[in-house]
């Protein structure tokens, strides 16, 4: 990979291409309290640990860039899951169970009857030719990156390079996720995305967000797909939440969030074009999701709560063409890149003390009155 191409601001890199990677762990890389290291699971999947000294986040570089496990603000954030570790496979079902995966190109969401595809795409798990660690600093300080480089080619129909980048910041329980879609056929490419970002839900979770909790705005799904099974009272709490979302607002066990709920949403911004969302912990703190959705459009939320599995999507950005899209009440649509335009997004995740809680609870609410 040329270090040119892998994103402003980085000043060194580690080919992973050259790295042995074996099931004993060992450093690769360090400059000061930032580091990565290299191990394979027992399952045969390499994967990248990087480190701030106090958070890490561990990354399959050449599966997806699959985000399988954080740790920030001295806790655990990925979702609960019935794996232990990620399996060697594109079945996105088959190795479901980690952090943060990116979702798209060609298509988001279940398959119809009549598709012949994996769920959310060829992205989650696509097999990946390049990647590589970068040490950089950009606005928001120095940090230690993994990136690379996928090709997705389909004869006659799809030709296109994704380059997504992850950073872990210096000194702070803060990362970006971003990614980078590039359209190599003369044809035009329309883009599907998904950033499916899964935090552990927590008893008395409290969601708080840049959005309006009304039926209009936060809209349940009623359309049960092939993969969810219903339980007792499922369908009944489905439609108590069509009439009022914001009864799904705190996560205690007296609700039903097995298999799952999913909302589609319309995100309002502040000045800055910023969305932002919060899971509020009972001790105060809180975890943070933000993104631009005026790079994606719509957003979703996912919330499941089985026992086996324990996730709670604030917030996902989502690029669904041919689906109606609002930004602060007003009409959001992407056209198909032509050959050679790209299409950028990136994502904000972070843990917050209780003072950090505090003030972007009190911001979050100004911008729900400003865009009233």
């Amino acid at each position: 990979m040329v270090l040119s191409r892998l994103g402003e601001g980085a000043t060194a890199a580690v080919d992973l291409r050259g790295v042995a990677f074996s099931e004993a762990e060992r450093v690769i890389f360090r400059a000061g309290q930032l580091k990565a290291a290299a191990f394979r699971f027992a399952s045969g999947v390499d994967a990248v640990r990087l480190s701030n000294g106090a958070d890490e986040v561990v990354v399959l570089p050449f599966q997806g860039q699959h985000v399988w496990s954080a740790r920030l603000g001295g806790r655990d954030v990925g979702m609960k899951s019935m794996f232990d570790m990620p399996r060697p496979t594109q079945k996105f079902f088959e190795t479901y169970g980690g952090y943060f995966q990116h979702a798209g190109v060609t298509a988001i969401g279940a398959p119809g009857p009549m598709e012949r595809r994996e769920q959310h795409g060829e992205l989650p798990n696509a097999p990946y030719r390049d990647a590589a660690i970068l040490l950089g600093e950009d606005a928001s300080g120095r940090y230690i990156a993994v990136t690379g480089r996928y090709n997705h080619t389909v004869a006659f129909a799809t030709n296109y390079e994704a380059v997504p980048t992850l950073k872990l910041y210096e000194g702070r329980p803060r990362i970006s996720i971003g990614i980078t879609v590039t359209n190599l056929k003369s044809s035009p490419l329309t883009v599907h995305y998904l950033g499916h970002l899964n935090w552990r839900a927590r008893e008395g979770g409290r969601l708080l967000g840049t959005l309006h909790e009304t039926a209009e705005s936060l809209r349940v799904r009623q359309e049960i797909p092939p993969h969810i099974q219903p339980g007792p009272g499922y369908v009944e709490w489905i439609a108590e939440l069509a009439k009022d979302p914001s009864k799904a607002g705190t996560l205690t066990s007296d609700k039903i969030f097995a298999p799952e709920v999913v909302f589609a949403f319309d995100p309002l911004t502040d000045d800055e074009g910023k969305a932002h969302f919060m899971q509020v912990h009972p001790d105060g703190t809180a975890d943070y999701t933000s993104f631009k959705p005026e790079d994606t459009g719509t957003a979703a939320r996912w919330i499941c709560r089985t026992g086996d599995q324990e996730a709670v999507g604030m917030a996902f950005p989502v690029r669904s063409p041919g689906e109606a899209a609002r930004v602060n009440g007003q009409p959001i649509n992407h056209a198909p890149l032509g050959k050679g335009e790209s299409f950028t997004t990136e994502i904000i995740a972070a843990v917050f003390t209780p003072a950090e809680t505090e003030a972007m609870a009190r911001h979050i609410e100004a911008v729900k009155r400003q865009r009233a």
